[in-house]
């Protein structure tokens, strides 16, 4: 057995990172029909690269967690698990197998280590460890009245051949120090059954509830692991929330009596490819409507002679480009239609003649995915027309990419425009870091901003797509050797309906601190493009941030083939 742990945690050790998803679910109670039914309804295809977190409670008899286990590890490539209070009660058909819960939860490890099901800590990709911890709860977590209760009846159909209120919690998180000695480089996604803070939501209407949800000490071997996201179970009440630096995630099955009729209950992914995270994902396997958005690109021009013929003949190509399927473009001078750049230097935007790098021409293009955007800057129109064209003109050119984080709309609008900052910060701003946090807090209240609504939008993306870094995206769609990036790091696109609506929120307070928070983490290597480059243009295109949802193979042929009949 010493042998397959140490072959199961150097299996994954090499694996790129982009190649592994990691979901995390609780509370299955997998001896409940209609739970029983979901697992087994889970798409037999889409998870078979990904990784599926378990934290506790898959269900009371030993028989269905071995079930459930065997068919969860069907679905998805590894299966991490850790035991929860039902699993240790000793069912009627069981009391003569197991003499106590010890005996039944070394059973349960050993099944597990057959269904090659991971019970102990192991990377599962290149800087990335998941970390199961055994748990169990203390009297000690309820404040208000630490001491054990002597009428509980809690757990009791456990059998412990030690006393479950003083010594169980101790027994099982010692179980997790062998572990906790270890060195893990990069990311650690530890997980518990039971709550391992205080201020975590549970259930407080139910008579010394507190005494059985959770226990501290499963914290600090959380932070003793320097863990930066833990998933646990239990409380079977969905949450997400950073605490002191750890993102705590619980995403419970639970029972059909948990959720408001109608829900749809769900998977949690919480590790991407590139960044954690904490969304919720559909059984499917397809992302919920609004997850995956359009690709906007925008090429950066330095063109201050260019003529009004030339002009022209540009346009011509951006409207044979807006021909082709996904695809939105548009090629304008910096500035609005009715104010140019000096313009807005000397009344609406000084700091143009400063972090503008010279921009004088914007070209962008919005795309509903990566394929279409490749088949624009694959085609000769583009390549022959616009490229070879421009880059007789233009004394430099650089390029910005992300996801659209906001919907863009210019109808009925007095003088639409768009600004792009393209912000190089400093390499402790990652997606799922305070930094960040601060960043997109400091967007939503300008989103909320009273009045607003129709008048002002933004939104703030890593810069790249999906899985791809900006370079990486670059080279996928065959520009590296044609455009230079900016460097940026994160692009933030603002939407304002006039110049005059962007001059008021730009003088605001709220503003202000956006631009504050930002400021604090700009990256002080020097650069050709300033690390926090603006520039702005016309908005001529109108587009969701979200892509349209993509017909599954299954349901084009049964399409297809419904037609022909």
């Amino acid at each position: 057995s010493n042998r397959r742990f140490q072959n199961r945690f150097f299996m994954d050790l090499r694996r790129p990172r982009s190649t592994t998803r990691i979901f995390a679910l609780s509370d299955i109670h997998f001896d409940h029909r209609e739970n029983e039914n979901w697992v087994q309804d889970l798409d037999d295809c889409a998870f078979q690269e990904d990784v599926l977190i378990v934290a506790g409670n898959i269900g009371d008899s030993r028989m269905a967690v071995n079930r459930c286990l065997t068919t969860l590890k069907q679905k998805f490539r590894r299966v991490f698990y850790t035991v929860g209070n039902h699993e240790m009660s000793i069912t009627m058909s069981e009391h003569a197998k197991y003499p106590d819960s010890i005996t039944k939860l070394n059973m349960i490890l050993q099944d597990c280590d057959d269904l090659s099901v991971d019970v102990f800590p192991a990377p599962v990709c290149e800087g990335l460890t998941i970390l199961p911890l055994f748990s169990w709860y203390s009297a000690e977590f309820d404040e208000a009245d630490p001491f054990p209760d002597p009428n509980s009846r809690y757990d009791q159909h456990c059998k412990w051949p030690m006393d479950p209120d003083l010594q169980l919690w101790k027994y099982m998180t010692k179980l997790n120090e062998a572990f906790l000695a270890r060195p893990y480089h990069g990311l650690v996604v530890s997980f518990s059954h039971f709550l391992p803070r205080r201020n975590l939501p549970f259930d407080k209407t139910r008579k010394s509830a507190a005494k059985a949800v959770g226990c501290e000490w499963i914290d600090g071997q959380v932070r003793a692991a320097n863990s930066k996201l833990h998933v646990y179970g239990h409380s079977r009440k969905k949450y997400q929330q950073s605490h002191s630096g750890v993102r705590y995630v619980n995403m419970p099955l639970g029972f059909e009596t948990d959720w408001p009729r109608d829900h749809e209950r769900q998977l949690m992914l919480i590790f991407d490819g590139k960044n954690l995270c904490a969304q919720e994902w559909n059984q499917d396997g397809d992302p919920p409507l609004g997850y995956v958005k359009r690709l906007v690109h925008t090429t950066c021009l330095v063109m201050p002679t260019l003529k009004e013929a030339d002009r022209r003949k540009l346009q011509a190509v951006v409207a044979k480009l807006n021909t082709f399927a996904g695809i939105q473009v548009s090629f304008d001078a910096v500035g609005s239609k009715r104010k140019n750049r000096q313009d807005f230097v000397k009344d609406f935007l000084p700091e143009l003649a400063t972090a503008g790098a010279d921009v004088t021409h914007v070209f962008l293009v919005v795309a509903q995915d990566i394929e279409s955007m490749k088949g624009l800057f694959g085609s000769e129109v583009y390549k022959r027309d616009f490229a070879g064209f421009v880059g007789g003109l233009s004394n430099k050119h650089f390029s910005l990419a992300s996801p659209l984080g906001l919907d863009l709309k210019f109808e009925r609008k007095a003088d639409p425009i768009i600004f792009l900052f393209g912000l190089r910060l400093t390499a402790s701003v990652t997606e799922d870091s305070d930094e960040y946090a601060k960043l997109q807090k400091a967007v939503e209240a300008i989103n909320k901003l009273p009045g607003v609504e129709g008048k002002i939008a933004m939104g703030l993306q890593p810069a790249g797509f999906g899985r791809f870094s900006h370079r990486e995206l670059q080279a996928e769609l065959g520009l590296d050797s044609i455009l230079l990036t900016t460097g940026s790091s994160y692009v933030c696109y603002l939407f304002a309906d006039s110049p005059e609506s962007w001059k008021m929120l730009s003088q605001s307070k709220t503003y202000a601190k956006w631009k504050a928070a930002y400021e604090a983490v700009l990256s002080k290597v020097r650069s050709d493009i300033p690390a926090n480059f603006v520039t702005v243009l016309p908005l001529e295109i109108a587009a969701t941030a979200a892509a349209p949802k993509k017909e599954k193979k299954s349901q084009r042929v049964a399409a297809k083939y419904g037609s022909q009949g």
